[in-house]
């Protein structure tokens, strides 16, 4: 059985690649796969990754949703006991041009996550403004219509 997540972790750069993928190829094994995720969890970036992840999520989610959010971080370490448990067992399997491959992919991606938050941020600026200036321009149009003021404001 495989699991979903990392078949898009290959070099970009021709053969080779971690896992042994090259470039064009996504399937790894569930062996593999858990493996890598296993790297991934014991990693100097892991922690720093899940922090962008979430910061991400909580831009945009409701917030009566953010505890689903904390509840599946508490979980999550469960999990990351699990394959830090199997990354110990198993000794380092990646070499070390595929360590430094590791490194690398971990290290642009935390890079894209922090820039998708700020683009998130922005997003959700804008289109927060946007509302409140199309409510405004409803009210406008509604005191036009009716001739009545408008709704006093609560405070």
């Amino acid at each position: 059985m495989q699991e979903p997540g990392l078949g898009m972790m290959s070099s970009g750069g021709g053969s080779g690649g971690i896992g042994g993928l090259s470039s064009g190829e996504v399937s790894v094994s569930g062996e593999q796969n858990r493996q890598l995720k296993a790297e991934i969890a014991v990693h100097p970036l892991y922690e720093q990754l899940l922090a962008a992840h979430v910061s991400c999520l909580r831009v945009a989610t409701p917030i009566d949703q953010l505890p689903l959010i904390d509840a599946q971080l508490a979980q999550s370490h469960n999990l990351l006991r699990s394959y830090a448990s199997q990354h110990h067992q198993h000794g380092h399997s990646l070499s070390p041009h595929e360590r430094q491959e590791l490194d690398n992919f971990l290290a642009q991606y935390l890079i894209v996550l922090c820039t998708f938050k700020e683009q998130l941020q922005q997003h959700v600026r804008v289109h927060a403004i946007e509302a409140v200036m199309a409510c405004r321009e409803i009210e406008n149009n509604l005191q036009a219509l009716t001739g009545l003021s408008p709704l006093p404001k609560l405070s």
